[in-house]
């Protein structure tokens, strides 16, 4: 495996109807990805929550977002957050977000690896 990834070898994943995913760069325990969210979000619209066992820090690259983050034993923070911000999800704690405006983008770095994003 090389240790440059450049952008012309890359490839983009549709994640779901508003989302696009790219896996920017990965090895050892870490994996970046650009998350690009095409289209805003009412704000008083339901934060969609998930967890996994990966540690995360994000950084809004562009746009702005509503988001939750909780730590294991559910305390919950919910701020909006605007490019140049960053947040950290631990292990096993629910968060999620809202884009606020059409083609907001995260920059997301996952340790250990998501395998399931390869």
């Amino acid at each position: 495996m090389s240790n440059f990834f450049f952008q012309s070898d890359l490839k983009t994943v549709r994640v779901d109807d508003n989302t696009l995913r790219t896996v920017m760069s990965h090895g050892g325990t870490m994996l970046y990805a650009h998350i690009v969210f095409e289209k805003a979000q009412p704000e008083d619209a339901e934060i969609p929550l998930h967890n996994h066992v990966h540690e995360q820090i994000t950084y809004v690259l562009k746009g702005s977002f509503k988001f939750e983050v909780q730590d294991i034993e559910g305390n919950k923070e919910v701020k909006v957050v605007k490019a140049g911000d960053s947040m950290y999800m631990p292990a096993m704690g629910f968060h999620g977000c809202l884009p606020l405006e059409d083609d907001s983008q995260l920059v997301d770095c996952f340790t250990p690896q998501r395998y399931d994003y390869l």
